[in-house]
């Protein structure tokens, strides 16, 4: 198969390309600076291009994967439009692309969120429950009306509702470092519940509904087990053997952070109940075994 990856370049989009390539599929990795990538990562067997129009010959699946990051920057009206345009822009322009093809792909899989749901405090959550009413899940139900558009056309699309993602980048990037010199700890009360997968986990997810003929609409990519972000600092603590204390207060975040505090503070309790009824098993079912498979890693 010659999967073509949007947003390939990433930390989800490294970790599944490189799977994809192992299992013999061929892919082409769409990014805006293909020739600084290739120096970057030179043991890639796959076909960069800058631009849609780049790309040559059928394409058999999409995977897109393009977002501008929600957390680096403060949600300003200039940055939220960015967002807005990196998410749900982009994947019109996408499929566009593919409805204009000769011969059309014949699957495609899209990026979405939990954050969805907006914050449903401790209210479990499932594909079929509805919608938020915060800025991020605004944004989210755009991104995947945009997304749906190529059902309609006739390509099965999988909505890809991804949870917190572990593993060596992605939020634990910034968290490690603080938590291995001691100056981990929760956020306000921590009593917010996250939901989360190890990269292992989501990789595997994705390459399972990539390959099930019958997998369309939305999924969520979680682990069965959401935690309260307490217990996540907690594990992570014990996990590299040092204290968690540090409890800035809720109040605090909001000043610090702005509107994005919606989005670390929100409590999603979200279950990935259309996989697990599909058999998908799970390496890492459990945070502590998640987290202590990375940090030995």
């Amino acid at each position: 198969m010659r999967v073509l990856i949007t947003g390939g370049s990433g930390f989800l989009g490294q970790a599944l390309c490189r799977d994809l390539l192992l299992q013999g599929h061929k892919v082409v990795i769409h990014s805006r600076e293909p020739e600084r990538q290739k120096r970057r990562q030179p043991d890639l067997n796959v076909e960069w291009v800058a631009t849609l129009q780049d790309i040559h010959g059928d394409v058999d699946a999409v995977i897109n994967l393009t977002g501008a990051n929600l957390f680096t920057l403060p949600w300003t009206d200039k940055r939220k439009a960015t967002l807005w345009r990196s998410r749900v822009d982009h994947t019109q322009a996408l499929v566009d692309w593919m409805l204009q093809r000769p011969v059309r792909p014949q699957v495609f899989l899209s990026g979405s969120a939990v954050g969805i749901y907006g914050d449903a405090g401790d209210t479990t959550l499932n594909e079929q429950s509805p919608a938020g009413q915060d800025w991020a899940a605004e944004l989210v139900q755009a991104w995947e009306r945009a997304a749906l558009q190529a059902e309609t056309e006739g390509i099965r699309t999988v909505l890809l509702r991804t949870g917190l993602v572990l593993g060596e980048g992605g939020l634990l990037q910034p968290l490690l470092p603080l938590f291995r010199l001691g100056l981990g700890g929760s956020l306000g009360r921590g009593q917010f519940w996250y939901s989360w997968i190890h990269l292992d986990d989501w990789v595997a997810a994705t390459v399972a509904l990539l390959g099930t003929p019958t997998a369309q609409g939305p999924y969520n990519l979680t682990a069965p087990h959401p935690v309260r972000y307490a217990e996540f600092a907690q594990t992570l603590g014990k996990t590299l053997h040092r204290p968690v204390w540090l409890t800035p207060p809720q109040w605090a975040l909001g000043l610090l952070l702005g509107q994005r505090a919606q989005l670390m503070l929100s409590s999603t309790r979200a279950l990935p109940e259309r996989l697990k009824a599909e058999g998908f098993h799970w390496q890492h079912e459990t945070v502590a075994a998640a987290l202590l498979a990375i940090v030995d890693a």
